[in-house]
């Protein structure tokens, strides 16, 4: 009996809908970091803006998009951990 209630949770928590934002802000010695996970039908979209910061010298941010296949994210109500990163749902 208790298998079948670990199975049937197992697939309700397969089937809630994660689709959305995702936040992220990161300052560190080096950089400034903003990542937007954009989740969609299992996908995950990654888009990135950094700073490198050198000689405490901000650098012109730049960008990079990129798909992020075969990953499992772990949701945790609001928030999705990718990677031990942790972003908040907006």
């Amino acid at each position: 009996m208790k298998k079948l209630l670990v199975i049937a949770l197992l697939f309700a928590g397969c089937r809630q809908n994660h689709d959305g934002f995702y936040v992220n802000h990161t300052e560190g010695q080096y950089a400034i970091t903003d990542d937007t996970l954009e989740v969609k039908d299992s996908v995950i979209i990654s888009h990135s803006g950094y700073q490198k910061i050198r000689d405490g010298k901000m650098l012109p941010k730049q960008f990079k998009t990129q798909r992020l296949f075969e990953l499992h994210p772990v949701f945790n109500g609001k928030h999705l951990i990718l990677n031990n990163t942790s972003y908040e749902k907006m």
